[in-house]
């Protein structure tokens, strides 16, 4: 779709339209194969652009003027042609803006020759990019450049015909409406851009923001009247190198098709996964082979049926095969979306190795082995400090073996003049055994997991006071896949997804089938999983939409949730006011029913992606689901808890409508919605505001769980405690009472007795704090238990429980050379409660914890969530901190209880020699 022919009377402009992606985000650059893979789906897409410009290539920007060393040469040149072979326009990019002096003829000389150098590997299109630098000038530039605007104008032009004006493209600092000072139209930095820099070369332009939510025709119009030329887009809508917690998978949205002919062209800058952006390069080349938008009045009329395996687009109302060029046709985001699923679920269903090892194959398992380290492929942000693709500290990444480097103060002018630097390589790359065999340029394949804080590594309940166990580390085995001769995998019966209570109204971007049935299998969820399906890659997308719009589905949950919650007083056992009826309390438990099918059914739907055939996909995909799945199984224990009548404290209603939900908060979500503000003030997405609905502000830190090393589809099931858990609560503390090992042997005569002693009395006085936790075969294998009010707790242990333990185990007669039993039932009848006054005011709740180490090393994330859930019941009841005993000798609870946030109380009163005392507020 070439751009208009004349802009202003005064502008030319080409017959090509650039379609394209640019690689320009912050974190770990793409590999080599990655992107030879990425020149051959934009061959088939229809893309034609390739912009290189990986802000952590350290040759693309910290050491801008070193030269290619002649490996790196060979590389660059052949991905050069292969870009060619596959009809991509490849544009290599420099950014000195860090630190050239735009006067020195010798920085513009190494500017010159490092482009000259490219150009001799066969590239015919070039960028310099001056974003996200400092604005002052140096003393010597002032002294020969009118402005920061001249001295960058003036080198461009200079380099621009030094090549023999090639194709070039050119990014402002100045490259959005929120950067431009004070405005657009009377901006003396891009009026000057406009007027001195020459009229064939093109200017980046991100749009009225770093990430647009919408760039209209005017906003376009009122640009190119300042730079004197259309410009071409640096599209951030699929960017997410600013918040490591989000990824987007939604349609290319917010700009009217109207748009193309006021454009030289449109580059998408996506996500820092490569395997993630299938939908975003497929949907923004559909858009670009349409003329006209469908309205939202004519998409309001469309045909709203379920989605199927078959999609069709409609285009002025004939149907197209999906695999019909679109050119001419309208573009509606929603069939946009529905063929790019299609063709994901074709790649996601193709089997491909990555991650963090190679896939072996033995008889029907699939084992991950020779794992290496990776790099974050997402940095942290600073809003202050954001780029065309979002700022963080700088962290460059050596291309030869994907380890970060130090920047260390860059000299003005290195001294090297070999037209290929031999000594370069040398000099930026490090021998390291992750490194070697990757090729010049290339980085490590393995993508990133998390880069936050590891889990925890144990849970236990000690009976003694030395002792350990140490948890032995277990292979993980991902399942096979069966394939044909062709190796695509057999289709097999979808598993449908339960959307009942979802609006699914015609304005909707997803129509997905209903009607679901919960996994009652789940012994070997590895060897039993269900393929992948079209409806788990649309649910997928629902929860990881765009930065400025959730999901209808993701949306509902949310929405559903605090209904729940602000409405939980209608079956509280306590609170239930006259008002209520039966029938309200039978329309509460019904959602709060339908609540629990849909969260199951998004834990369904990621335990299929997880054992998908495209492994690479998996793993990159892998931090982002498991945190979603986390978030979505406390929502669903949450419920449960409600749901069994619990008691919550008179303003619990007014917090969730005020403090406890941000969603809640109308300019909140008016802010989110509109677009008015950046992405990265909305932190964690989806994800992130299901997390925050729970009202545990002050524990934010047990959301922050790293993601187990290989992507496993493991099921667990957090659930308030029930009176048949007993015996098994009770062997569960039996198992692990011995530092974290089984201590069944140390009490033959009495397996009950550690189980009375630590557990027992929670189970009894304090049931509605109990949760549990069970595993894949629905058997209980960690617990938590607390007491709302220790003091209160302690008043009822003594006149109730412990009498019943003094009658229940008779006194020993001996008292000297005790078994251990013999020691513990002798406690029971020498016990003193004790809580200080100190102790009581800062955490007015207790806890006793643990969970078989089997369980904990299959997925970390469980000891967290379990905590989680357990402080939004008690927050939810008015407590703001809890305590737990431990003993002095047990240092695997005592490591424990610290990485989940607890620290040690100094107690100024009298207290037990033998017992540490820690504490956390939430």
């Amino acid at each position: 779709m070439p751009p208009m022919a004349n802009v202003n009377g005064n502008v030319v402009c080409s017959n090509r339209f650039l379609r394209g992606v640019v690689e320009g985000f912050y974190g770990k650059p793409w590999t080599t194969d990655q992107r030879r893979e990425l020149f051959r789906r934009m061959n088939k897409m229809g893309l034609n652009t390739y912009l290189y410009a990986p802000k952590d290539d350290y040759k693309h920007r910290a050491y801008w003027r070193d030269l290619y060393s002649v490996e790196e040469a060979e590389h660059l040149t052949s991905l050069i042609a292969e870009a060619s072979e596959s009809s991509v326009t490849f544009v290599y990019a420099l950014s000195p803006g860090l630190d050239i002096t735009f006067s020195s003829a010798k920085d513009v000389t190494f500017l010159k020759r490092k482009l000259e150098q490219v150009s001799h590997f066969g590239c015919k299109a070039f960028a310099l990019l001056f974003d996200d630098i400092e604005t002052d000038m140096c003393i010597a530039d002032k002294e020969v450049f009118q402005s920061f605007a001249h001295a960058q104008v003036s080198v461009t032009n200079e380099v621009y015909q030094h090549l023999g004006q090639p194709t070039f493209l050119f990014c402002p600092t100045e490259y959005c409406e929120s950067r431009a000072v004070p405005d657009i139209e009377t901006s003396q930095y891009l009026t000057t851009v406009g007027s001195k820099l020459l009229p064939d070369i093109d200017v980046l332009w991100t749009g009225p923001r770093v990430v647009s939510k919408i760039i209209s025709v005017e906003h376009i119009q009122k640009v190119t009247k300042t730079i004197k030329r259309p410009p071409v887009i640096w599209d951030n809508i699929h960017a997410n190198d600013y918040d490591h917690k989000r990824v987007f998978l939604g349609p290319y949205d917010g700009r009217s098709t109207a748009l193309m002919p006021h454009l030289h062209g449109v580059l998408t800058n996506p996500n820092c996964e490569f395997e993630s952006n299938f939908m975003a390069l497929h949907t923004l080349a559909t858009w670009s082979k349409s003329t006209v938008d469908v309205t939202k009045k004519e998409a309001e009329g469309g045909d709203n049926s379920a989605v199927t395996s078959d999609i069709k687009l409609e285009t002025e109302g004939v149907i197209e095969d999906s695999t019909t060029k679109s050119e001419g046709g309208l573009y509606d985001r929603n069939a946009a979306l529905k063929l790019a699923l299609k063709d994901w679920l074709e790649e996601i269903k193709t089997p491909k190795s990555g991650g963090m090892g190679v896939i072996k194959r033995s008889g029907n398992v699939s084992v991950i082995t020779d794992s290496v380290t990776t790099v974050n492929t997402c940095i942290t942000m600073t809003p202050t400090t954001t780029s065309s693709c979002t700022q963080p500290v700088m962290c460059p990444v050596n291309t030869l073996t994907g380890e970060p480097i130090d920047i260390p103060k860059l000299p003005s002018s290195p001294s090297t003049d070999s037209a290929f630097d031999s000594t370069s390589a040398s000099s930026t790359s490090k021998d390291s055994e992750d490194g070697e065999g990757l090729e010049p340029m290339d980085i490590s394949s393995s993508p990133a997991v998390s880069s936050t804080p590891s889990s925890v590594l144990s849970e236990s309940t000690s009976c003694k006071q030395e002792g350990g166990g140490v948890a032995k580390k277990v292979v993980d085995a991902q399942p096979s896949t069966s394939t044909t001769t062709e190796g695509k995998v057999p289709e097999t019966e979808t598993m449908q997804i339960d959307y009942e209570g979802v609006d699914m109204s015609p304005s909707n971007p997803l129509e997905m089938q209903t009607d679901t049935e919960e996994i009652k299998s789940r012994i070997n969820p590895l060897y039993t999983a269900q393929p992948v399906t079209y409806d788990d890659l649309a649910m997928l997308v629902d929860f990881f939409y765009l930065p400025f719009e959730h999901g209808p589905f993701g949306v509902h949950l949310i929405e559903e949730f605090i209904w729940l919650k602000t409405n939980s007083r209608i079956v509280s056992k306590c609170k239930r006011t006259l008002r209520s009826t039966a029938e309200d309390v039978k329309e509460w438990h019904e959602r709060s029913e339908k609540y629990d099918k849909s969260c199951q059914s998004v834990m369904d739907m990621v335990n299929r992606m997880l054992n998908a055939p495209n492994r690479a996909a998996v793993y990159e995909l892998f931090p982002y689901v498991y945190e979603l799945k986390g978030a979505v199984a406390l929502l669903k224990s949450f419920v449960k808890w409600l749901a069994g009548g619990r008691d919550v404290t008179s303003n619990f209603t007014h917090m969730i409508r005020w403090g406890g939900c941000t969603w809640s908060n109308r300019g909140y979500k008016d802010a989110f919605l509109t677009g008015k503000e950046e992405p990265w003030m909305f932190r964690g997405g989806l994800t992130g505001e299901l997390q925050r609905l729970l009202p545990i502000d002050g524990a934010g830190d047990l959301f922050q769980q790293r993601a187990p090393d290989t992507p496993q589809s493991s099921i667990y099931i957090i659930r308030p405690y029930l009176h048949p858990d007993q015996d098994h609560v009770y062997e569960v503390c039996r198992k692990t009472c011995d530092d974290g090992l089984d201590g069944t042997d140390v009490f033959p005569d009495h397996p009950a007795l550690i189980g009375d002693k630590l557990v027992g009395s929670f189970l009894t006085l304090s049931p509605e704090f109990c949760f549990v936790a069970l595993d894949a075969s629905e058997k209980v294998c960690g617990y938590v238990v607390a007491a709302l009010d220790a003091k209160d707790f302690y008043k009822k242990f003594e006149v109730a429980w412990l009498t019943d333990l003094c009658n229940k185990y008779p006194k020993p007669k001996a008292e000297g050379n005790l078994s251990p039993a013999e020691e513990i039932i002798n406690s029971f009848h020498n016990y003193k409660v004790y809580l200080p006054p100190n102790l009581y005011k800062r955490f007015p709740s207790l806890l006793r914890m643990s969970l078989l180490p089997q369980f904990l090393m299959d997925d970390p994330g469980v000891a967290k969530n379990m905590m989680a859930c357990l402080f939004a019941a008690l927050k939810a009841n008015g407590s703001s901190g809890v305590y737990c005993e431990v003993n002095i000798g047990d240092k695997r609870m005592l490591e424990f209880y610290t990485k989940m946030g607890f620290f040690d109380v100094p107690m100024l009163d009298e207290y037990s020699e033998e017992v540490l005392i820690l504490g956390r507020s939430f």
